[in-house]
């Protein structure tokens, strides 16, 4: 009973750097804009990954099933295991946005699963094929294909919504106003609501109303929701197979309540400690404007969607992080290749870092239970 609540303490703990983690990963290029302040850009995200989270709970069994007991053959029927990946796995999310890293919590795990998985029961028992074709080769492959999708779809966003900064969505609020009819009769006359789409100058001169939003910003807040949706989608479940794999946790609380602890405790991490690699990915990799933001997004959330229904493990910081910077090898504003070398050194040593934690966890546990 002791090991079980302290599995559920550790993967709420993973939860929380996971949110503080990859908050950042779709508003990055909504706060580098500087379309919105960073504290909206979270409150954002948050909002949106919650909602992917929710979703997740009937879309993604693929993702459970992988990350729950798929590499290991043998049997799991005590916490020990899941402990000790999520010990490797949280142990390093907690280095790296200490120090503003975008590190993949996919790789963690996945890391966590390894090194716990050769201490607790061996090579044998690891599915090594499997290990390769559904977790390794995804991750490796998604920041390439993520890069490329971004330089493919910049030539196009830019030829067909060029102009659209210039353009905004207005909408003129009905008013109703007393009137006297003939003979004196007093009524309400009111004039309908419409939504008005005209130059920026135009909306601001001539329109009343609370809505003025800029066409390409809206697109932008559109896409930016899309891929927190999507990681929330992506990430939740990972995580919660930490628990569910677990058979006597699994028959005590169901799947939904297991996703709505792990979303409750990654929306605190993001909103309390999502600053710091927020501002990495949102300013020190390269200028963003709106379009080159809304061209990321829209690759990367379609890209972790797709990933996500297939049961792949994509890495939305992989994902996003390789939009961005192949973004900016289409612009002028190039990228800060240095930062870019260091979030890459932090991707190599993501996956043999937790692998080596969980593996000294493992055989502590091992020892010691």
């Amino acid at each position: 009973m002791l090991l079980s609540l302290a599995l559920v303490l550790m993967v709420l703990l993973l939860s929380y750097y996971n949110g503080a983690n990859d908050i950042s990963k779709g508003i990055a290029t909504l706060a580098g804009s500087g379309t919105v302040k960073d504290r909206t850009a979270i409150l954002w995200g948050t909002l949106t990954t919650l909602l992917g989270a929710f979703v997740a709970i009937g879309l993604t069994s693929a993702l459970v099933r992988t990350f729950s007991s798929g590499i290991i053959t043998s049997p799991i029927t005590s916490s020990t295991f899941p402990l000790a990946v999520a010990l490797g796995a949280c142990g390093w999310l907690f280095i790296a946005t200490t120090t503003g890293l975008p590190v993949s919590t996919t790789h963690a795990i996945t890391g966590g699963l390894v090194g716990a998985g050769l201490a607790l029961f061996g090579a044998e028992d690891i599915a090594w094929s499997l290990l390769l074709k559904k977790i390794v080769l995804p991750l490796a492959i998604s920041p390439l294909v993520s890069f490329g999708l971004a330089q493919l779809l910049f030539p196009i966003t830019r030829l067909a919504l060029g102009n659209a900064q210039q353009y905004c969505v207005c909408m003129e609020v009905q008013h109703v106003a007393p009137v006297v009819l003939s003979g004196g009769t007093l009524a309400l006359r009111s004039t309908p609501s419409e939504v008005i789409i005209d130059k920026n100058e135009n909306c601001n001169r001539t329109v009343s109303g609370p809505v003025k939003l800029n066409v390409l910003d809206g697109l932008h807040w559109l896409t930016s929701g899309l891929t927190s949706f999507a990681r929330g989608m992506n990430d939740t479940p990972k995580i919660a197979a930490l628990l569910i794999g677990v058979s006597s946790l699994y028959a005590t609380v169901n799947i939904a309540t297991l996703f709505g602890i792990v979303a409750f405790a990654m929306m605190l991490g993001g909103l309390l400690n999502g600053r710091k690699v927020l501002n990495t990915l949102a300013r020190k990799i390269t200028a963003i404007d709106p379009l080159t933001g809304f061209t990321a997004n829209l690759g990367s959330a379609a890209l972790i969607i797709t990933g996500t229904f297939y049961g792949l493990p994509f890495s939305t910081t992989h994902v996003t992080t390789s939009a961005i910077v192949g973004i900016s090898t289409r612009t002028q504003s190039g990228a800060s290749w240095r930062v870019v070398r260091d979030i890459l050194f932090a991707w190599l040593v993501t996956l043999p870092t937790a692998a080596v934690i969980a593996y000294v966890i493992g055989l502590v546990l091992k020892d010691t239970l």
